[in-house]
């Protein structure tokens, strides 16, 4: 019994995986686009690789961009999650849109990719690389976070709390260990261009 409700859990996540794909393949190229970048600051758009992943976790390219930034929108049945990151971390994100395409659960995964990690399939991307993201229970509910990774750095060291302070300041999670990053929240609009710097007297 154990092993069937298995199999059905198993066979349920990928079909909503597959009505991911679906949903998506239903938008026009140039709307996935402009949906999978909206996390990023404006001035990086237009220079963002911009991804989608089939119902096998295949990376499909709609554009190729020239930034060293990748973007791809993971939204699910449950919410709406669209990710850009530096291209360091495109392997992993391959890697993890397969599990997830196979039918392996949030935890399964992991453990696989860090594994992955582990055996060298996998290389850690360096310090600095960025992740861009931005979800919510809807796309007009969705918030923007940004993480920046720092290996085995420690929050202390750069004077950072280790625990969320509020919904504005950073602070850093995993302190001290391999996936260490910091947690940047964005309140302003990523539509908007800051203002140009105040001219010298």
């Amino acid at each position: 019994m154990k092993g069937l409700l298995t199999m059905v859990a198993a066979v349920a996540l990928t079909a909503s995986f597959a009505s991911v794909a679906t949903a998506q393949g239903m938008k026009s190229k140039e709307e996935q686009i402009k949906t999978a970048t909206s996390a990023l600051p404006a001035a990086l758009r237009d220079g963002a690789t911009v991804i989608a992943y089939d119902s096998k976790g295949l990376p499909q390219v709609l554009r190729e961009g020239n930034n060293n930034i990748f973007c791809a929108d993971l939204s699910t049945a449950e919410g709406f999650n669209v990710s850009c990151r530096g291209n360091a971390l495109r392997a992993a994100s391959d890697f993890t849109a397969k599990e997830k395409a196979e039918g392996k659960d949030a935890k399964t995964i992991g453990a696989d990719t860090e594994a992955a990690y582990a055996s060298g399939k996998l290389t850690r991307a360096p310090a600095g690389t960025t992740i861009y993201g931005r979800s919510g229970k809807t796309m007009a509910e969705a918030r923007s976070m940004w993480v920046v990774l720092m290996p085995n750095v420690k929050g202390e060291d750069l004077g950072l709390p280790t625990k969320r302070m509020n919904s504005s300041s950073p602070w850093m999670m995993a302190s001290g260990k391999p996936n260490a990053h910091i947690m940047m929240p964005q309140s302003a609009s990523m539509d908007e261009m800051p203002p140009p710097p105040p001219k010298p007297m």
